[in-house]
């Protein structure tokens, strides 16, 4: 629907809001594929992708000042009445398809209480209570109504605008001048079910990856280590699952969050990496069964 706040917008779009539109375009296309398929098996509209746009830029780490967090800036209380966890360990509103499901599944839940898209876009962005008042006062369920009444907050009256706007953008990318964007491609993983805790960075030594790449593919964890006590699942990089799981079987349950992988580099000595690890050549060498000096260069050495 093209409106003057539409067109005010898509106007600051085209201009100097350009380079942050560009932006979360470019990261959208990593989450859009999984996005879409959610939304569509929740029965939300799918040119609701965009309320991604206005509320995070696409980035599952954002994190508001009243705190608000994840792609889809969901409060705890709300978050957790559409069954995401948080703890210690991790937050599932960093957890971009967990997120997006609970976020879907609340503008459906909108929708049936104000039977209007807009309205319920507006509600995900104040809250219910404030636009079941507005509507209350002026007798008029119309998110356009309301704008024009003013009764509604600042930030909200301009909330559903912006996400108009993104979402004709985004839809005519020849016409704005977004057609040459290359989009970030979505990630491949694999997916291992794991009952333990354990380093990411021993994680990563497994599989020949930083713990980086670790944090990138598990933006769920606040820490680097998984969940005690709970089944958590681990994303690997794709096609690394079974070398992961050879690697990992060769520590002990209770050592995985304090043993480390060393791979052997020209001029390594057990001496040299007992002292970078803090621990002893005798300590490394009955954890790896070594009988001799000898460390074939790219081996990989467990360090207790």
């Amino acid at each position: 629907m093209m409106t003057d706040q539409v067109a005010s917008f898509i106007n600051y779009f085209s201009t100097r809001g350009r380079s942050v539109l560009e932006g979360a375009l470019i990261r959208s296309g990593r989450y859009q594929e999984m996005i879409q398929r959610v939304l569509r098996e929740e029965g939300v509209p799918q040119d609701l992708i965009y309320l991604a746009q206005a509320e995070s830029g696409f980035h599952p780490l954002a994190l508001s000042r009243v705190g608000a967090r994840g792609m889809w800036q969901l409060m705890g209380s709300r978050a957790k009445g559409y069954g995401l966890e948080k703890s210690w360990w991790e937050d599932d509103r960093q957890d971009p398809e967990k997120s997006t499901r609970a976020a879907a599944r609340h503008l459906r839940d909108l929708y049936r209480e104000f039977g209007d898209w807009y309205l319920a876009m507006a509600a995900y962005n104040s809250g219910p209570l404030t636009v079941q008042n507005a509507v209350k006062r002026t007798g008029y369920a119309d998110f356009w109504e309301l704008y024009r009444r003013n009764v509604l907050p600042r930030e909200t009256r301009n909330y559903v605008p912006i996400i108009l706007a993104v979402t004709i953008m985004a839809k005519n990318p020849e016409q704005y001048g977004l057609d040459k964007i290359e989009k970030e491609k979505p990630a491949a993983y694999d997916t291992i079910r794991i009952n333990y805790p354990v380093d990411l960075r021993l994680v990563a030594e497994c599989v020949d990856a930083s713990a980086a790449d670790l944090q990138d593919l598990n933006p769920s964890l606040l820490r680097l280590t998984t969940p005690r006590n709970r089944e958590f699942e681990l994303h690997l990089p794709v096609g690394t699952k079974e070398k992961f799981q050879t690697a990992i079987a060769a520590v002990p349950p209770d050592m995985r969050v304090w043993w480390r992988y060393h791979k052997v580099q020209s001029g390594d000595t057990l001496a040299s990496i007992a002292h970078s690890y803090r621990t002893t050549p005798k300590a490394i060498a009955e954890a790896n069964n070594l009988s001799g000096q000898d460390l074939p260069t790219e081996s990989k050495l467990i360090i207790p």
